[in-house]
């Protein structure tokens, strides 16, 4: 593909993924779906931009596409916005729930660990998994886990909190408040974490 037609297919991405985003008005096309597809099939320019949009606008159809981005180093950059892409655009999350599990838990791949945890909402719809929401909380407690606010985040969705909070974003959030406290009693309330978790060396029951 000649730098032109690369530049060009560059900025046509961009534009049409505000409109698939709902952004700028206006419908996306299947001949700007199939752009995007030729995009990951190519592994050009605009990857993120065309994982968006077959996302947003394709079909289960495409998930052997956005999964070429899931794995591996070289895709550590687009595995976050492929997975979102198969399960909460595409609303996957039953085929890929164990792949989810198996992220939340690795704490050697920041990257894709971070992304899952933002998933959890997706992974918990209509499943019950207490083992993994007792890790959550775990994630919340420890103070020195980088994926805590993003645990924090999760749990408010999960637990349908966020309307019982002082912080509902976790804006100022930064070692521990009285609404960090609420999530985990709720959640371990749901599930059933009867062992007591130490929050700054003291017992929450």
């Amino acid at each position: 593909m000649s730098s032109t037609k690369a530049f060009n297919n560059t900025v046509g991405i961009e534009k049409v993924v505000l409109r698939a985003k709902g952004l700028e008005q206006g419908p996306v096309s299947e001949a700007e779906v199939e752009l995007a597809r030729n995009i990951l099939r190519k592994k050009g320019a605009g990857a993120i931009e065309a994982i968006s949009v077959v996302g947003l606008c394709g079909t289960a159809e495409d998930a052997p596409l956005l999964e070429m981005y899931l794995h591996g180093e070289g895709n550590n950059l687009y595995a976050e916005y492929a997975i979102k892409a198969l399960c909460r655009y595409l609303g996957m999350t039953d085929q890929y729930r164990p792949l989810l599990r198996q992220w939340i838990t690795n704490r050697d791949d920041a990257f894709r660990r971070i992304a899952a945890i933002h998933l959890a909402k997706e992974y918990f719809r209509g499943y019950v998994d207490n083992a993994l929401g007792r890790y959550l909380i775990d994630v919340l407690c420890d103070l020195e886990d980088n994926c805590r606010h993003a645990a924090r985040s999760s749990l408010t969705d999960i637990l349908n909190v966020r309307d019982r909070l002082n912080d509902p974003f976790g804006l100022v959030f930064a070692d521990w408040d009285d609404d960090a406290t609420l999530i985990v009693e709720v959640a371990a309330a749901q599930f059933g974490y009867d062992v007591p978790t130490i929050l700054h060396r003291r017992p929450i029951h």
